[in-house]
């Protein structure tokens, strides 16, 4: 069946919410988990107002520590998914985060990441990640709504 679950995170608990469903998709494959984590400098807090006057030198570094930063993460989130028993392996890169995704899938994985779950305007204006993933990756994709819990919008278990 699937011989990796590759699972894109970018350091947040609502991309972590994923880890479930790929460690249950690895149980039950034999499969091993393949945590992505994609450093893209368009999408660094300083890259927009601090990039113009940042020599190459300088920026350089800074990715760097975003680098370190991204492998550093990855490593504990293994760590924790390695003493569940789930053979683990890490991949930090460097990109356009959709495009970097599908890049490292290979045949025979899929793909298991968390939604936003937005819709309407706010998708337009912000786009949406797991959507680009979902037109390009030529590999399943499972998405995991990640938004609010059924209780939030005020309906109840009862």
């Amino acid at each position: 069946m699937y011989q990796r679950i590759v699972v894109p995170l970018d350091g947040s608990e609502l991309a972590e919410k994923a880890l479930p469903e790929a460690e249950q998709m690895a149980r039950l494959t034999g499969g091993t988990v393949h945590l992505v984590r994609v450093v893209d400098i368009v999408q660094l807090p300083w890259y927009g107002s601090f990039a113009p006057a940042m020599d190459y030198a300088t920026v350089q570094a800074a990715l760097t520590d975003e680098d370190n930063a991204a492998a550093n993460y990855l490593s504990e989130v293994a760590a924790r998914l390695t003493g569940a028993g789930i053979t683990t392996s890490v991949e930090t890169r460097r990109g356009q985060v959709p495009r970097e995704i599908v890049a490292a899938t290979e045949p025979g994985d899929l793909i298991v990441m968390a939604s936003h779950g937005r819709s309407g305007v706010t998708r337009w204006l912000l786009g949406s990640v797991a959507e680009e993933v979902l037109r390009h990756a030529s590999v399943p994709v499972l998405l995991v709504r990640a938004g609010a819990s059924p209780n939030a919008a005020g309906t109840s278990d009862r």
